[in-house]
């Protein structure tokens, strides 16, 4: 039996198109539960008159979606969860394809849906990654043409929270979505923690969804502008995620090049106008230093994967249009060889 989860701040416009296709589902998510996170849109009186029989949990403010999902995932009453943000869709047949991937593969932990992109179904948005040693995703068939995406053979090595199945049991083991990262880097920091432990992540190109819109003020879609925040979010939570999760050996034989990708990172916020963003993010960083060590404790437990099995050295991906020519893609290019040849001298002395 499925609970089905749908993570809601804001999304009045989207909830309709979300909550239809998921109730049309065959077969049916056994309960619905959508976490809002304290909307002031609307969205709980909507949910009230047009869908009665969906559970409404009210968290009382936004903490973002890592909190609505631990939220979520509490209060639900079966072991199969299926996760949901409000702006995505899924086709038909889709949670029928994430049951029976996951009946079949005991040891799949979180099994992630295809994304199409909302503004464009023939192209692909989200199609699981792999946990690069920087600590970002290497995005597989990013905004690439669906016709010409290849299909995943096998586990990947990292799946997007938009819309996944995954078991209480597992989810709790490895203590949820780490609610210091409000959002962004939160999938990479959950699927390091399941991986660790041996699970197998995976990313079904027959299970489909459409993404809308993404998170306003933060998703960047096409060669749209590159946010402040998102530079923030990115300046603290890359690091706290490193400290959370790596071992220690790999952290220190990884410094020189997390430093470099660091500096390398301030100067495009600084030619972006977000400077301020970046130091905000640093400082809070060194704020939460002492929250990510405790952190590190609930994600080592359990640990039987090294590093050196769970992290690649694959070019970077970047949103369409940054570094695609002239001087910056040669930067770009030069630094994929660079991080490529070091990891590949240090891989084997990673814990």
């Amino acid at each position: 039996m499925v609970s089905a989860i749908v993570v809601n701040w804001n999304g009045k416009d989207y909830l309709p198109k979300c909550l239809d296709a998921l109730l049309a589902q065959s077969p049916q998510p056994h309960e619905v539960l959508v976490v809002d996170n304290h909307s002031t849109d609307g969205s709980r009186e909507l949910l009230a008159e047009q869908y009665p029989s969906v559970r409404v949990i009210d968290t009382g403010h936004n903490a973002g979606p890592c909190h609505a999902r631990n939220v979520g995932a509490a209060a639900a009453a079966h072991e199969l969860l299926l996760f949901l943000d409000n702006d995505v869709v899924l086709h038909p047949g889709c949670l029928q394809a994430l049951l029976e991937h996951a009946a079949q593969h005991p040891q799949a932990a979180m099994v992630q849906a295809r994304s199409l992109c909302g503004d464009d179904p023939d192209v692909v948005h989200y199609d699981g990654g792999d946990l690069h040693f920087l600590g970002t995703l290497v995005l597989r068939n990013w905004y690439r043409k669906r016709a010409e995406a290849e299909a995943p053979v096998g586990p990947v090595g990292a799946a997007i929270a938009l819309c996944f199945l995954t078991r209480r049991s597992v989810y709790r083991d490895v203590g949820g979505f780490d609610e210091n990262l409000f959002i962004l880097y939160e999938d990479n920091e959950f699927s390091y923690k399941l991986r660790m432990r041996g699970h197998t992540v995976w990313c079904l190109p027959n299970a489909l969804c459409t993404h809308l819109a993404g998170t306003a003020g933060l998703s960047v879609r096409g060669e749209g502008r590159y946010p402040g925040k998102r530079t923030y979010l990115h300046s603290r939570n890359r690091w706290y995620v490193l400290i959370s999760c790596m071992r220690w050996r790999t952290f220190l034989l990884l410094m020189p090049a997390q430093l470099l990708y660091g500096v390398v990172y301030a100067a495009f916020g600084v030619r972006r106008g977000h400077l301020g963003d970046w130091l905000a993010g640093k400082w809070e960083l060194l704020k939460l230093l002492p929250t990510a060590v405790r952190a590190r404790r609930v994600a080592q437990r359990g640990r039987s994967v090294p590093d050196r099995e769970l992290l690649v050295a694959a070019p970077v991906t970047l949103n369409p249009g940054l570094a695609e020519k002239g001087a910056a893609a040669a930067l770009r290019r030069g630094l994929d060889r660079f991080f490529a040849c070091y990891w590949s001298c240090v891989r084997r002395l990673c814990g």
